[in-house]
């Protein structure tokens, strides 16, 4: 017989949690990208919310603590990829100008790409305090109603004969 251990089942993301040098500056940033400001925010976290997630902004110097990490060096990229994913080429576009006129610096503009064999368009950005961003487009993935990214699942997959 096989144990299950409590937790054993995979969880959703539930928030990023980012260290910012200014949360007004950052919060300004993501509500100018249509994330909207919640209520809940308290001294210790800012949250910003999307239809599909929550992102908390935490006074860098303070997480750095928390975690108990030194605040320094902080490395220009860590081999962290945010990703927000547009519904067409134009909609990644309108997001990416909307981005660059709250203040984010251009990485690479939005282009198309060859995704191993499938065709995308993304480009880069870095908010404020340097997170890189992909905003991204790819026809051969699904988006559901609420911007969540829906990946083939085995079920979809076997179901289709492709497993």
């Amino acid at each position: 017989m096989e144990a299950t251990l409590p937790g054993a089942d995979a969880k959703s993301v539930s928030i990023l949690t980012l260290g910012v040098k200014d949360v007004a500056r950052s919060v300004a940033f993501y509500e100018a990208l249509g994330w909207e400001y919640s209520p809940d925010s308290d001294g210790a976290c800012t949250y910003v919310l999307s239809t599909n997630i929550a992102i908390g902004l935490v006074p860098l110097d303070f997480l750095a603590r928390e975690i108990g990490l030194p605040l320094e060096p902080i490395p220009r990229y860590n081999g962290l990829l945010l990703a927000i994913n547009g519904a067409s080429p134009e909609e990644v576009d309108a997001i990416f100008q909307r981005a660059v006129a709250a203040g984010a610096t251009v990485q690479q503009k939005p282009v198309w790409k060859d995704w191993d064999g499938n065709p995308g368009y993304s480009g880069f950005i870095m908010d404020p305090d340097g997170y890189v961003w992909e905003l991204a487009y790819a026809s051969a993935l699904r988006i559901g109603p609420d911007n969540r990214l829906l990946p083939t699942t085995k079920a979809e997959a076997a179901a289709k004969g492709q497993m």
